[in-house]
C-alpha cells in the first residue's frame, strides 16, 4: 500500500496536504513556509504525524497527538509544540532556547484578533524555526537545547488579556 506520510502541514495560507519533499528537499519546503507568515494574513504553520498515512486525503481531522506549529511573522515567530506532558496526557508548551531569566516579553500577533506575550529566548526567525521544524520532522520530537514553557490552552481572550504572561515552569 503507498504511503503518503507521515507528516501532514497546514500552510500560511491554510491548505493542508501532505508533507513529502517531493517538489523540493523537506527542509527547504519547510523554510519557505515559514518565510510566507507575514504577521497580517499568514499568521500559522502546523505540521503533525498524520494518523492515517496510507490515505491519499488528509485533513486537519487527521491531526494526532503531537504537531509542531509556528505563528506570527517570518521575522518574529512563537513556536509551539504539542507533547505528552509527565502525566502521558498531551500538553502544549511554547519553545524556547533557555531557561527564563527574568528577560524581556515580545508582543506577537497570532491572528487578527489576538497575540501572545513570549519571553525573548522564545521568539525565532524563519530560519531559526526552519532548523526545529526539520528536527521535529526528522526525530519526531525536540530536545536540548530546547526548553519547554507549558501552556493554558483553554484560555481564551485579547489581545489585552493575552499581555498577562503567564510564567509557568520550563522543562
Amino acid at each position: 500500500m503507498t504511503r503518503y506520510g507521515p507528516y501532514a502541514e497546514t500552510t500560511p495560507r491554510g491548505q493542508t496536504g501532505w508533507l513529502d519533499g517531493a517538489r523540493r528537499p523537506v527542509p527547504e519546503h519547510l523554510r519557505l513556509m515559514l518565510g510566507h507568515l507575514d504577521g497580517v494574513g499568514k499568521y500559522t504553520y502546523s505540521i503533525w504525524r498524520a494518523t492515517n498515512p496510507e490515505s491519499i486525503i488528509v485533513t486537519r481531522k487527521d491531526t494526532g497527538d503531537t504537531f509542531l506549529q509556528a505563528a506570527g511573522s517570518a521575522s518574529a515567530m512563537t513556536l509551539e509544540i504539542r507533547k505528552p506532558g509527565p502525566d502521558g496526557k498531551g500538553r502544549l508548551y511554547t519553545v524556547g532556547r533557555g531557561a527564563a531569566t527574568g528577560e524581556a516579553t515580545i508582543l506577537i500577533p497570532i491572528n487578527d484578533e489576538r497575540a501572545v506575550r513570549v519571553f525573548a529566548d522564545e521568539v525565532f526567525s524563519a530560519d531559526d524555526a526552519a532548523a526545529v521544524f526539520t528536527q521535529y520532522y526528522e526525530t519526531g520530537t525536540l530536545a536540548e537545547p530546547f526548553v519547554f514553557r507549558e501552556l493554558d490552552p483553554s484560555f481564551v481572550g485579547g489581545p489585552q488579556e493575552d499581555e498577562v504572561l503567564d510564567e509557568g515552569r520550563r522543562t
